[in-house]
């Protein structure tokens, strides 16, 4: 009987040796294939030395923005990615050489870059210090809605520069929008996210019924769904003379010309809502000549509109 209860034992402990193997192999084998740890922000110590990055972190961690617990970003050391493609993530690898084309001056300027990971482990850019570059969402859902980068949809870094689809977006020290600048519209439309629409009437201390989600660079003209891309706007001045100096710059972009736009979005105070815009575009011939330049100055202040320019 001894023999037998040893004899038991024994194969008890071998099964319990080998599930030990098994789920060690498993372990190493999930630690190849993700090569980069979710679970650990700030992995990057520039960016976690960083006061300015620190300050904004903080506001992201403490507000449920837009819905969303921002708590759960990401930052990785990019040459995770750029060495051996980061272990199977070569769509990454490519990825990242894309957007990191796109700011080769400002990369020599600048500290490493981080590849920035939402709390879906979706992929969202890469950051260094005050720059962010990124595509904004394209695809869409079963119900035809935008699928946002929630990067470009939290609170924005303070005196940053987002580069986004070819569209320069410059933040103040409060985080907001002060200026976008498109060097050549694409007429194309994006589609739209009612949801992040609406949040932004609400999240950036506009008046909901009286206040739209304005565009800064047009829906028409392929610009963002998420709020990098949105301000309150009076109704009647998202759909009066804004709405029609945008179909102007449409319709230049449709005679075949290049077309340059730019915002400056005017503040009081520490307000979030705008309290006016400075709209231009310029359309070029062939030979880089300008054949139009169209501005306007608007007033974003509640009740009637004014014709003076709002203060800054």
């Amino acid at each position: 009987m001894n023999k037998l209860n040893c004899k038991a034992n024994l194969n008890y402990f071998r099964k319990i040796r080998i599930a030990a193997k098994i789920s060690v192999i498993a372990c190493v084998a999930l630690i190849a294939c993700t090569s980069f740890n979710f679970n650990n922000p700030f992995i990057h110590t520039q960016l976690s030395k960083s006061q300015k990055i620190r300050e904004w972190w903080g506001n992201v961690v403490l507000v449920k923005y837009y819905k969303v617990n921002f708590s759960t970003f990401y930052f990785t050391d990019i040459s995770e990615f750029q060495n051996g493609y980061g272990q199977g993530y070569k769509y990454l690898a490519d990825s990242i050489r894309t957007l990191l084309t796109r700011v080769q001056s400002q990369r020599e300027k600048q500290g490493p870059w981080v590849a920035v990971f939402d709390n879906r482990k979706q992929f969202c850019g890469i950051l260094s210090e005050n720059i962010v570059v990124a595509d904004a969402g394209k695809n869409k859902t079963d119900k035809g809605q935008v699928i946002m980068n929630m990067f470009l949809n939290t609170l924005h870094l303070p005196t940053g520069h987002y580069i986004v689809d070819g569209i320069d977006y410059y933040t103040d020290n409060l985080g907001r929008i002060k200026k976008v600048y498109c060097s050549n519209v694409i007429l194309r439309g994006r589609g739209r996210n009612r949801g992040s629409q609406h949040y932004s009437v609400i999240f950036k201390d506009g008046h909901p019924g009286l206040d739209d989600a304005g565009h800064l660079i047009p829906q028409q003209l392929y610009g963002p769904t998420e709020q990098i891309n949105y301000v309150p706007q009076k109704k009647a001045l998202n759909e009066g003379k804004i709405r029609t100096l945008e179909i102007k710059a449409a319709k230049a972009k449709r005679m075949g010309y290049k077309v340059s736009y730019e915002i400056h979005i005017l503040y009081r105070g520490e307000e979030k809502r705008p309290c006016g815009f400075e709209n231009n575009f310029k359309s070029y011939d062939n030979t880089g000549k300008i054949v139009q330049n169209v501005s306007g100055i608007f007033d974003n202040t509640p009740g009637p509109e004014r014709e003076n320019s709002p203060s800054r």
